[in-house]
């Protein structure tokens, strides 16, 4: 798993949560996962949460321990708590479900224009079926 470069309160920071680290984090805070990321997007937070994910996600970024504990005990006091929400979201989101695959406001290369043999004279595409351009009505005849 790639880590997740997050802009946090702390700087900016590689972090992420491979097995080790979620499990230190679920034991750190007698909880799953997905019930933590619940708690948080429905605003039912603890501070210990919000610091324990980012904690656990310096360390599996490649921070020592010792180093991402002094990072959290220092920056918590600098910072208000609610701006830890949404990194913590995000190392989260990041470590269940991988990373976003097409972000916000991306732009797209514009392509060609529809081929005239995919338009029918009043400007609709042609019929995406067979059966809807081939369609015939064909009466009913009875063998007697």
């Amino acid at each position: 798993m790639q880590p997740a470069v997050v802009t946090w309160p702390g700087g900016v920071h590689a972090m992420c949560l491979p097995l080790a680290q979620l499990e230190g984090l679920q034991k750190s805070l007698d909880t799953g996962p997905e019930f933590l990321l619940h708690r948080l997007s429905r605003g039912e937070w603890r501070i210990g949460d919000l610091l324990e994910i980012l904690r656990w996600g310096l360390i599996g970024g490649g921070m020592p321990h010792v180093e991402a504990d002094a990072l959290i005990q220092r920056i918590s006091r600098q910072h208000p708590y609610a701006s830890f929400k949404a990194p913590a979201l995000e190392v989260l989101a990041h470590a269940l479900y991988g990373p976003a695959d097409d972000p916000v406001g991306e732009d797209l290369p514009v392509t060609a224009p529809t081929p005239d043999q995919q338009k029918t004279g009043d400007g609709n595409s042609v019929p995406s079926t067979s059966s809807e351009a081939d369609a015939v009505s064909v009466p009913e005849t009875s063998d007697a």
